[in-house]
This record gives C-alpha cells, structure tokens and sequence, in this order.
C-alpha cells in the first residue's frame, strides 16, 4: 500500500488520556491571560494545543501528566512552550536535533538537570 505524506506525517496517536492532560495543560495557562481578553484566550488555547498535540505525536513525547500537574512549576511549562514556538515546525512536525525542552521523555530532546555547584 503506498504511503501518502498525510500518513507519513500523521505520528502516534493521542489516547483520551493524553487529551485530558493536554487540556489541564492548556487551562494553566490560558488562566493566565485576563478573562476579558476573549481573543486572547482562544488565541492562546489554538496556540497551545496546536504546540501540544504536534509535538507529541510527532516530534518528541512528552511528560503530559507531569506538566498538567498543578505541583509543578508553570514557568518550566511557559519555557517549554515558548521553545516549541520558536522551533517546532507544526506542519511537517520537524524540530532541530538538540533542542531540549524540560519535559520529554526521549533523551535526544531532554534537559539536563542544572548542577549545583556545593
């Protein structure tokens, strides 16, 4: 059966589990934008499930869960978010080898933790 270039393209699919915590994620941080900033927030939550679902399908999978989690440190997320902004090609789901990001799961894409100095 040949292959199309929506097939090649299209990546794993997301599970209902992943979608929910694609959701909290996108909740975080579409509160942080004023509630009468309507378009803003659509805009936001467009941007950031475009970002999200992109990505962990088809580029590097993501720690969904750990992200979504409300314990966790929502300027890691915002600084994750922002890098797959500037570097994820949401079209053909490509990003630059060596790009990290806080929250994958494949090392070729993971951050390593900062040391300190004792």
């Amino acid at each position: 059966m040949p292959t199309t270039s929506a097939s090649k393209n299209a990546g794993t699919a997301i599970t209902p589990l992943e979608a929910k915590a694609i959701l909290r994620i996108i909740r975080r941080v579409v509160d942080l934008r004023p509630t009468d900033d309507l378009h803003g927030r659509n805009k936001t939550h467009d941007l950031t499930n475009k970002l999200l679902r992109t990505c962990h399908a088809r580029t590097c999978t993501l720690d969904l869960e750990a992200m979504a989690d409300r314990e966790t440190d929502l300027a890691l997320v915002l600084e994750d978010l922002g890098t797959l902004r500037r570097n994820l090609n949401c079209t053909t789901g490509h990003m630059d080898y060596g790009t990290r990001l806080h929250f994958a799961t494949n090392m070729a894409f993971k951050r390593k933790p900062v040391q300190v100095a004792a």
